[in-house]
């Protein structure tokens, strides 16, 4: 029988299925959603019902657990494999060098065994063209990470190369250690936004019960009512499916690899230089176009300075910028090769430069485009120090880039935040007016 897709990815994450370990489990949700009950005093039915969406529920918090430590464990795994990677290259100047070094850093595991594959089809096999680089794509299908991918087609360049790289992996070590901060300044993030999400659940539930406590005072009980079983109901199932939204977003591998829908981005590029102006709804579509590829563009631009600055270390700025071209962000293609082409025409001319990505407003794309012809005419003082400032520009522009994009990923969390404090609200406001109204009949009752 075919395994569902839920356990197919458990199994991805190395999770050993334990008999004993789920029958705990288990036990422990129908034993906390029975006190829930309790607490609530719903009746038999809503406690049955909350017990099934907990238990429906369970093995996909499971799986968010086993995914978080997956996705940490792969983390410090390709972290590290960076790092030493870039040190043993450039010691050695060469990639199977480097990988046999860095394997007999790491015990029995997932990055291990992924080295020791690429290592095995460097060195047995003889019928490829680019044996090193299919080596190295083992790796990258196995991290899919950007970060890797330059380091692995730098090293690629210069072992092809030759000479000196001790400038490049310099940039390289930054560059892999700005990743890292990132990377743990979002997961810090994440745990906080689970912490502060759990306690608003808890908040509101508190304040819930508070309600049980006046009723009390007054001697009316409004517990047993249908509809405010129903209501109680409601909104402990909600506060799960809310947690669950929450911890399923928190638990998402947004860090290590990127989701981009190039073709997309590609067509509305294209498409851009389609729409009338003359029209209403065309000019509609093309600002939302616009916006969403320059966002894109953004995003991409940073990615491709940096491989630009890796191969003007021994590249002229325009053989740089041609060559950048192969690697480069889709989304950015098209625009590159018109680059190149007024290069060709105009090799001399601010022109070209000036005209890259023009129609978008980007300052950081213009600014930069002023200092790649600066560099590539060799004006405004020592070329070596000119080519360190527009790596630092770079760098310090791609981490702002990043970080905003991590940002925006973790913006949605406030609005889980509040989520339960409304559905809380929602029953504080039904159960008081249940309680008046029901307050207000023993009263009457007693008057009579």
């Amino acid at each position: 029988m075919k395994k569902s897709t839920l356990s197919d990815e458990l199994t991805t994450y190395g999770y050993v299925f334990s008999m004993k370990k789920s029958i705990l489990m288990y036990a422990l949700a129908l034993a906390a959603m029975f006190l829930l009950g309790k607490v609530f005093r719903l009746n038999n039915i809503s406690i049955i019902v909350l017990s099934v969406v907990a238990i429906i529920l369970l093995p996909f918090f499971i799986r968010n657990q086993v995914r978080n430590k997956y996705i940490q464990r792969q983390f410090s795994d390709l972290n590290i494999y960076m790092e030493q990677f870039l040190y043993s290259f450039r010691k050695s100047k060469k990639v199977l060098a480097a990988l046999k070094d860095v394997e007999g850093l790491f015990e029995k595991g997932e990055m291990k065994d992924t080295i020791a594959s690429a290592i095995h089809h460097i060195e047995r096999t003889f019928d490829e063209k680019d044996v090193v680089r299919n080596g190295l794509k083992i790796i990258e299908d196995k991290y899919d990470n950007d970060v890797l991918r330059m380091i692995h087609r730098f090293a690629l360049e210069a072992e092809s190369l030759g000479g000196d790289c001790d400038g490049s992996v310099t940039l390289l070590l930054s560059y892999r250690r700005m990743w890292a901060d990132r990377v743990y300044d979002v997961m810090n993030e994440k745990k906080k936004n689970r912490r502060d999400i759990i306690l608003s659940i808890i908040v509101s539930l508190v304040l819930c019960s508070a309600v049980y406590v006046v009723a009390q005072k007054v001697d009316v009980d409004f517990s047993s009512n249908i509809f405010s079983n129903i209501v109680t109901s409601a909104v402990l199932i909600l506060d799960l499916l809310i947690f669950y939204k929450a911890d399923t977003l928190l638990s998402a591998n947004d860090e290590l690899k990127k989701k981009k829908n190039d073709e997309e981005l590609l067509k509305q590029y294209e498409r851009i230089e389609e729409y009338n102006d003359s029209f209403i709804l065309d000019r509609i579509a093309k600002k939302a176009a616009m916006k969403s590829v320059t966002r894109a563009l953004e995003e991409a631009f940073p990615e491709w300075l940096m491989q630009v600055s890796l191969l003007l270390q021994t590249e002229n700025v325009q053989v740089a910028i041609m060559k950048s071209c192969k690697d480069a962000p889709p989304v950015m293609k098209p625009a590159l090769k018109e680059l190149i082409g007024g290069l060709k025409k105009e090799p001399d001319s601010i022109n070209p430069y000036l005209n890259f990505l023009s129609e978008y407003t980007l300052p950081e794309v213009r600014s930069s485009m002023k200092m790649l012809y600066s560099l590539s005419i060799g004006s405004g003082g020592d070329f070596s120090e000119q080519i360190a400032d527009f790596i630092r520009r770079n760098q310090s522009m791609n981490d702002k880039a990043e970080r905003n994009k991590s940002s925006d990923r973790l913006s949605g969390m406030y609005a889980l935040f509040l989520a339960p404090q409304i559905t809380g609200g929602a029953k504080l406001v039904c159960d008081m007016v249940l309680l008046f109204v029901m307050y207000l009949a023993s009263m009457q009752g007693v008057g009579l």
